[in-house]
């Protein structure tokens, strides 16, 4: 049995000891003493992740330095927001503690070795969240989203939990490390059942159809918990493909499976995203998207472009929902030019060549649909902001976003083990996946150029995504 004192734990262990302080001070202190404990935890996060990639700790996991130091960094910033936006709250001890001890539970899961301590914080992980979406449990809709999530987390949970049991079984250990790469020798219908489930907990998780009603409704959860939700949470399916990636590639129909689960989230978290009218909700339904992306992705065998994705989605969506209350009443027509038939052109012509060179130079499969996806959206905003005021101002904007891009990559291909890894079916599989995405946006807009609405039905289904049965 693997003893679960490793140094990629230390966070997990100076977030219980924060909670247990936190617990004892008197509630209009509560916020505030996690706040700093937790700012304390990321500092030294810093340092030890320091210590790890300069070879002076013997334990090097670099999927879990990357999710420890997102979730405390985040979990961090929340509180600091927290301290003001829930000054009136009557529980506001409880929530602190709650919030540090899911911080403490994702460190936990990210760093574990030990299968046990895996399962225990990953199951906690989940409870800790529901509890915080019904956070206020006398409104009756915060309640019911709370028994909600409970419910989809239930399942996935369960999944997880046959899959760890099958491979222990098979693999004859506890550590977590072994019994993964173990699971190629597994019979491949149990290696495929194992690869199945796995993803089951991973699409429960993250929140992609027909468990994405959890994340539409949480959006009852004080402003603070949606936003921390998108460190190692929401995102955590993602965490879950990429550590057992072994066992996903030893069951290529799994893999396409994934492929598949990812591009029906992506188009359906989209459609929510155009027609939900109020910021939070349409939020999620992003995230939707974004996480159907990135199982997408995983299931590609892309697994630095989703740990990337992951990081900067859980950077980027938290600002946007800490921003969402500042952002109501305050809308103001889009500032972009309003895209042109050529623009279009452009961007087809210019995925269509990328598309080709890489067939041509044998680009890895797994590179390739974020790579022409990436030029795709490029070259569209390109031809938009070239005609909007302050060209010149987004275009330097935009060469420095690119630069840190080009750094996160490549820190993140040096931080995994497996940056890359074997899709199946080759390079065939990114690029009828990128054609079917330039369809759906070629019926988008086509649809937006010539004033069509969504079908209706379509159109009501996505509206009322999410909803409770009876609620306005």
């Amino acid at each position: 049995m693997t003893w679960p004192m490793t140094w990629a734990l230390v966070p997990a262990y100076m977030a219980l000891a924060v909670a247990a302080i936190v617990a004892l001070v008197p509630d209009r202190r509560a916020i505030w003493v996690a706040a700093i404990g937790l700012w304390t935890g990321v500092g030294a996060g810093v340092v030890f992740a320091a210590l790890a990639i300069s070879g002076l700790l013997p334990d090097r996991n670099g999927l879990a330095i990357v999710l420890a130091l997102l979730t405390s960094f985040v979990a961090a910033i929340v509180m600091s927001f927290s301290t003001r936006y829930l000054r009136a709250d009557p529980r506001r001890r409880v929530y602190a503690v709650q919030v540090v001890l899911l911080a403490a539970s994702v460190c936990a899961f990210v760093g574990s070795r030990n299968v046990l301590v895996f399962a225990a914080a990953w199951l906690a992980s989940g409870q800790l969240l529901a509890k915080l979406i019904g956070h206020a449990s006398d409104w009756q809709a915060a309640a019911h989203a709370a028994r909600r999530a409970r419910r989809s987390f239930t399942v996935g949970d369960t999944a997880l939990l046959v899959a760890l049991v099958l491979l222990a079984l098979h693999a004859h250990t506890l550590d977590l490390a072994v019994m993964i790469a173990a699971s190629a020798s597994l019979g491949q219908p149990y290696v495929t059942l194992a690869a199945l489930l796995i993803l089951m907990a991973a699409m429960a998780r993250s929140a992609l159809p027909p468990f994405s009603d959890w994340l539409l409704g949480s959006m009852t959860a004080p402003t603070p918990v949606s936003a921390l939700m998108h460190a190692g949470l929401v995102n955590a399916g993602g965490f879950v493909l990429i550590r057992f990636a072994p066992t996903m590639e030893a069951a290529p129909l799994v893999q396409i499976g994934a492929v598949a689960a990812g591009l029906i989230a992506a188009l359906w978290g989209t459609g929510i995203l155009l027609v939900r009218p109020d910021i939070k909700t349409g939020l999620a339904g992003s995230t939707i998207a974004q996480m159907g992306f990135m199982v997408l992705t995983c299931g590609l065998g892309g697994y630095a472009a989703a740990l990337w994705h992951l990081v900067a989605h859980g950077l980027f969506k938290a600002w946007l929902f800490l921003g969402s209350g500042s952002a109501i009443g305050g809308l103001r027509a889009a500032a972009l030019a309003p895209l042109r038939p050529a623009g279009v052109i452009v961007a087809i012509a210019a995925s269509a060549m990328s598309g080709i060179a890489m067939l041509a130079v044998g680009v890895p499969a797994p590179v390739a649909l974020p790579l022409l996806l990436a030029i795709a959206t490029g070259v569209v905003t390109a031809t938009r902001v070239a005609r909007g005021p302050g060209a010149g101002w987004l275009g330097i904007g935009a060469v420095g976003v690119v630069a840190v891009y080009a750094a996160g990559v490549t820190a993140i291909d040096t931080a995994l083990v497996r940056p890359l890894g074997v899709a199946p079916g080759g390079i065939w599989l990114p690029v009828i996946v990128a054609a079917i995405f330039l369809l759906c946006w070629l019926f988008q807009i086509r649809r937006q150029i010539i004033g069509v609405p969504l079908p209706a039905a379509l159109y009501v289904r996505l509206l009322n995504a999410g909803r409770s049965p009876g609620s306005a």
